[in-house]
């Protein structure tokens, strides 16, 4: 796959990412049940974990290295790989469980989907520019620790 087409790839995967995100945060009621913030909560929780364990140079929406970043295996990512993927399937499920709406579905099933190829993507192009990266990574959950 060309440079160009590899971009392409990745913005597309980002618009799919917050889209699915809009579908959830806008697909019905905010009246949760407990438990259901209780799952928003934890995701947010991950949210600033992650954010603030990775460092302001490795932040990006994008999956694609930016330039100069490092590997990160500090805070919560000793145990989790994409930390803020998670927090995203963690406040969905939250919503599209807790207020359930087919347009919440879908968009929890399409952040999952579109999340998982983010994943594999964004693995082989660290790989690439960090070859180090499978080795410093073995043992590190990529999404859920003790599952995956």
């Amino acid at each position: 796959m060309s440079e160009e087409r590899n971009a392409g790839f990745g913005t597309l995967l980002v618009i799919g990412q917050f889209t699915a995100i809009a579908g959830l945060l806008l697909g019905g009621s905010w009246l949760l049940p407990w438990w259901a913030w209780v799952t928003f909560a934890l995701g947010l929780l991950v949210f600033l974990l992650a954010a603030t364990s990775l460092g302001v140079n490795n932040f990006t929406a994008m999956p694609v290295p930016r330039e100069g970043n490092t590997l990160s295996k500090k805070g919560i990512y000793r145990f989790v790989r994409h930390p803020m993927y998670l927090s995203v399937l963690l406040c969905g499920a939250g919503v599209a469980l807790g207020a359930p709406t087919i347009w919440r579905w879908m968009a929890l099933g399409l952040a999952l989907i579109v999340l998982l190829v983010k994943i594999g993507y964004e693995e082989r192009r660290l790989t690439a520019k960090h070859p180090e990266y499978p080795e410093l990574m073995r043992g590190v959950a990529r999404l859920v620790p003790g599952v995956w």
